[in-house]
C-alpha cells in the first residue's frame, strides 16, 4: 500500500512542477474565468480547507485539478493526461485517503477506473487522468470562481459563459461555451441550484 500521508506540500508541488504536464485545455481556460488559478493567492479563498494547515488546497478546473500551497498561494495543475499515481497522490494530500476505488467496464468511452474522495470521483484510462465528477457537497469543493454544489445558475453564469443543453437526457444540463465544463441543475431559472459538476471523460450514462 502506498502511504500518501508522508508527503509534504513542498515535495508535492515540486513533483508537479518538475514533470511537464499536458494541458490540452490551455486555450479554453484562457477563455474562461477559471484561469485565475495560475499562481494566484486569491484562488485559495474558494478552496477546500484541509484539517492540516500544511496540506495543499484543492480546486476544480476545466480539464484539471488545481493544487495550491496554502503558505505561498502558488498553484500547480494536475491536467488531464497526468499519470494516475501523481493525480491520486495530489488529491490524497489535499483530501485524505480515497473512500473507494474500482473499475467500470461499461462506460461510453471504454473501460475506466475510478478513485473516489467522498462526492468527488476521478476517472482514469490507461493509468492517465481523464476526468472528474462531483455530485455531493462533501468534501466542499469549488472552481476558482466559487462554482460548486449548491451554487445557483446565476452565480455560475456570472463567472462563466454557459448555455443550457436542451436535448440532455440527464435533466437540466448546462455546459460552458467551450464544452470543457458541465453540470446539472435542480430546476429552471436563475435560482436553480447545481447538483453535479464534471469535466472530461466522466462515466455518465445518457
Amino acid at each position: 500500500m502506498i502511504r500518501f500521508a508522508s508527503l509534504t506540500v513542498p515535495m508535492l508541488l515540486a513533483a508537479c512542477s518538475e514533470t511537464p504536464l499536458p494541458n490540452t485545455a490551455a486555450s479554453n481556460e484562457t477563455a474562461t474565468a477559471e484561469a485565475v488559478v495560475n499562481e494566484s493567492e486569491g484562488a485559495a479563498e474558494n478552496m477546500a480547507v484541509p484539517a492540516d494547515a500544511t496540506a495543499p488546497l484543492l480546486n476544480l478546473a476545466p480539464e484539471a485539478l488545481s493544487l495550491v500551497d496554502p503558505q505561498s498561494g502558488r498553484a500547480r495543475q494536475l491536467a488531464f493526461g497526468t499519470a494516475r499515481e501523481m493525480t491520486v497522490t495530489g488529491a490524497t494530500a489535499a483530501l485524505g485517503k480515497p473512500s473507494d476505488t474500482g473499475r467500470n467496464g461499461e462506460c461510453g468511452e471504454g473501460a475506466m477506473e475510478f478513485v473516489e474522495f467522498g462526492g468527488l470521483t476521478l476517472w482514469f484510462q490507461q493509468d492517465k487522468f481523464v476526468g472528474w465528477f462531483l455530485e455531493d457537497a462533501t468534501p466542499k469543493l469549488t472552481t476558482a470562481t466559487g462554482a460548486g454544489i449548491g451554487s445557483t445558475r446565476k452565480e455560475v453564469a456570472d463567472a462563466l459563459e454557459i448555455s443550457d443543453v436542451t436535448d440532455s437526457s440527464l435533466g437540466r444540463e448546462f455546459t460552458t461555451d467551450g464544452g470543457d465544463f458541465s453540470g446539472l441543475l435542480d430546476g429552471a431559472g436563475d435560482s436553480a441550484k447545481v447538483t453535479a459538476l464534471w469535466s472530461g471523460q466522466a462515466c455518465i450514462f445518457r
